[in-house]
């Protein structure tokens, strides 16, 4: 296209962006449509829009060569294109069957980056990819080896934002930035965003899965303990159960009702003919969950609770 202004057919997009190098397919009402026809491709800024305007599209858009149509029902074509470069969309025009728009090249931005700074960037950005494989194990297998061969930096940013699974915004931003060092600054700060929410992620699911685990584990130790009971020939409803029933409907302060749980759990725990157990089912001390009362509570427990209770 070079410094021309070319008028070509224009497709609205909605939630994607497409770049130079990206090879996809969509779907369009568009059946004039020809293979090697050239489309200005360029994104909504509001998808759930049915008929933008030129103010609902972004203005940086993406030339792109059809490389294959197919028919589908209801006039619908599937159409598979290839980015070739970056352009601008100067003029929109609604004319049937399709917008056409007047469209001008965007030319790359003169860098002063030389030859080595290209490289350190290169090499600091394959360093975050492999960073970032490990906390995404998804892209290490599919996406990685394909772009740690690449060794053009700016091959390297587009294939970025192109094979990582980023939204379409991302690559907008992208795509609006011709420049090196922008495009850099802006795929930089998405790598190191997306590992940051990686990281966080795991982080919650290894805390909910150890929480499951500890729960999975203290019911298959109840149940354990209700066989071997069984076995044992002791009643299924225990003291045990009896006194925590007794407890749940007692009227006292958080701290006392923690510190009588957890007596009825060592309690619940202790060997039905053990002498410690045999104890605290008789005994009308501080510690017995069955005579327990606003009477002879602990001193300071009797005028926190309102209700005594007792077997």
């Amino acid at each position: 296209m070079g410094e021309q202004v070319i008028t070509m057919p224009v497709v609205a997009l909605r939630g994607l962006t497409i770049l130079p190098g990206m090879v996809l397919h969509f779907d369009i009402n568009r059946p004039k449509l020809v293979g090697d026809q050239k489309l200005f491709l360029v994104a909504q800024r509001h998808p759930e829009i049915v008929e933008p305007e030129q103010g609902d599209l972004f203005q940086v858009g993406t030339v792109a060569v059809v490389k294959q149509l197919v028919k589908l029902p209801g006039k619908v074509v599937r159409v598979l294109v290839e980015g070739l470069e970056r352009a601008e969309l100067l003029c929109l025009e609604a004319e049937e069957p399709a917008m056409m728009g007047e469209i001008a090249a965007i030319e790359a931005e003169e860098d002063d980056l030389d030859s080595l700074t290209q490289e350190a960037m290169l090499r600091i950005l394959k360093d975050k990819l492999e960073e970032y494989g490990r906390v995404n194990p998804k892209i290490t297998k599919e996406i990685l080896p394909n772009l740690m061969i690449i060794t053009d930096l700016n091959e390297m940013l587009d294939q970025i934002a192109i094979q990582l699974p980023w939204d379409y915004t991302i690559r907008q931003t992208v795509l609006e930035n011709s420049s090196l060092s922008a495009r850099y600054e802006v795929v930089m700060h998405t790598l190191l965003t997306e590992m940051e929410i990686y990281r966080i992620k795991k982080e919650f699911q290894e805390k909910v899965k150890a929480d499951i685990d500890q729960n999975q584990k203290e019911y298959i130790l109840r149940e354990q303990m209700k066989v071997i009971r069984q076995e044992l020939g002791e009643d299924a409803v225990s003291d045990a159960d009896e006194y925590q029933k007794k407890l749940d409907t007692l009227k006292a302060d958080k701290e006392v009702k923690e510190k009588l749980h957890k007596e009825i759990e060592r309690f619940r725990n202790m060997p039905a003919g053990s002498q410690e157990a045999n104890v605290l089912r008789t005994c009308p001390g501080r510690r017995c969950p069955r005579t327990m009362t606003t009477s002879n509570m602990p001193r300071g427990y009797s005028t926190r609770i309102t209700t005594g209770w007792s077997r």
